[in-house]
């Protein structure tokens, strides 16, 4: 009796004469543009122009997809090839990101000191050239790798024709010539942009001034404010730009050069992130290249991350800070009511009977004075200040804390609200206040 066969499988096993046939005669043809690409790179001597560098992005996105449609990092023979082009990818768009920032600084408006964007014009520079001779080497590094697959040699060199490798990088829109909103409305939406912008730059910077250790500075730390920022910069695109209330207050465009510059200079720290997570230690094991040394250290990309990215980030936030205070004052309003501002308190374990409901409570009606929200942080628990139940919970937690020693709290809200609250609660309970400082990054510059 025979058997009848069901459908064949979605996926087929190659043997070795399919993969010499079928997939590296493809592989060849679709990694053939990416050498030539970097047969030119590799022969300049000054810093490139985006161009290239985003001809770059777009073959290795068409290779990376290819190489994973077959499996390829599932494969003894072709997952080292695959695990070069992966690291290829991130360093590429962090100098990519670089490049862009060196392109865009003439255009930016920034309120800062010209001495301190000339240094970081030149800490920029310093930091495209380090990661530039690493995607050099890891170049050189594929090429070697190409051969030992299997790849052909090129016997003629096709050069590099910028036109001809790349689409159009500049997004190109229509004017915005509609006029939905009234006036009123378009300041209320400015209004809270920036209330979004100051309170997400306060976070970001009592982030980074709370890590106790540089483990802490992830990729995923990074994507989470770098998504951040890019929603607030489409808001500020949507609602703001080219409108009359921009025209109205100019430096709103500074507050959307501050977001713009701290965005991209995250996306470099996410790409240089993923690379040290997931590329950086398997690039060197499995590699026989003696150009392997020559790859930046992961100590380096950790130096990268906090002295350079993260630093510099908070700088341009707490200039947009300074900027955000300056425009509410020209509408007529009290900055410290939507400035945002991070303070520490120590409440003292001897003090503890003075520290209950009763007598604490009332900084529900201080924090319920004013339109933003005030926030006590105790033990990686946020808690509102403006509701008595949340309040209700925290008292007896804290109380618990603080029969067994001090305790450290944060108070986080408008300026206004979190000073009246400290200030109350060094009466009410003897608290004293504590200095934030970032020890984790020396050069640390707080405007």
């Amino acid at each position: 009796m025979k058997t009848k066969k069901g459908p064949g499988s979605l996926v087929k096993i190659m043997d070795e004469e399919e993969i010499k046939k079928d997939f590296i005669p493809q592989l060849n043809i679709i990694t053939s543009p990416l050498f030539i690409i970097f047969e030119e790179l590799i022969h300049k001597r000054d810093i490139p122009d985006r161009e290239i560098v985003f001809s770059i992005m777009r073959e290795v996105d068409a290779i990376e997809t290819f190489l994973d449609d077959y499996g390829a990092s599932h494969n003894k023979k072709f997952f080292y090839f695959r695990e070069l082009i992966g690291s290829i990818r991130w360093i590429n768009i962090a100098i990519f990101q670089g490049l862009h920032i060196l392109a865009r600084m003439k255009s930016y408006n920034l309120d800062i000191d010209e001495q301190v964007k000339d240094r970081f014009i030149n800490d920029l520079k310093k930091i495209i050239t380090l990661y530039l001779t690493t995607l050099k080497n890891l170049a050189v590094i594929l090429q070697e790798e190409a051969l030992k697959i299997g790849l052909k040699k090129q016997k003629t060199r096709e050069k590099y024709g910028k036109k001809k490798m790349l689409i159009e990088i500049q997004k190109k829109i229509l004017p915005p010539d509609i006029e939905e909103d009234t006036g009123k409305e378009k300041e209320e939406q400015a209004i809270s942009i920036m209330i979004k912008f100051l309170g997400s730059a306060e976070r970001f910077n009592t982030f980074v001034c709370s890590m106790k250790s540089e483990e802490e500075i992830t990729e995923e730390i990074m994507e989470k404010y770098r998504s951040i920022f890019h929603q607030i910069e489409s808001l500020y695109d949507t609602f703001l730009k080219n409108t009359d209330i921009e025209y109205k207050y100019q430096e709103l465009k500074n507050i959307r050069s501050y977001v713009a510059l701290s965005l991209h200079l995250l996306e470099m720290g996410k790409a240089l992130a993923h690379f040290y997570e997931r590329h950086s230690d398997k690039v060197r094991r499995y590699s026989t290249s003696t150009r392997i040394s020559n790859l930046v250290s992961n100590l380096t990309i950790k130096e990268t991350l906090r002295e350079f990215i993260l630093n510099y980030s908070i700088y341009f936030l707490l200039a947009g800070k300074s900027t955000s205070v300056r425009i509410f004052k020209k509408m007529g309003m009290d900055a410290d009511e939507f400035i945002y501002s991070t303070k520490k308190l120590i409440l003292y374990s001897y003090r503890i009977e003075d520290f209950h409901i009763r007598p604490v409570m009332p900084v529900t009606q201080i924090a319920g004075k004013y339109k933003l929200d005030t926030y006590l942080y105790y033990n990686r628990n946020r808690y509102d200040l403006k509701s008595p139940v949340e309040m209700a919970i925290a008292i007896p937690d804290i109380r618990e804390g603080l029969s067994k020693e001090n305790v450290e709290i944060m108070i986080q809200g408008p300026r206004k609200s979190v000073n009246e609250i400290c200030e109350f609660l060094k009466e009410r309970c003897g608290a004293s206040e504590k200095d934030i400082i970032c020890s984790l990054i020396s050069s640390y510059t707080k405007i």
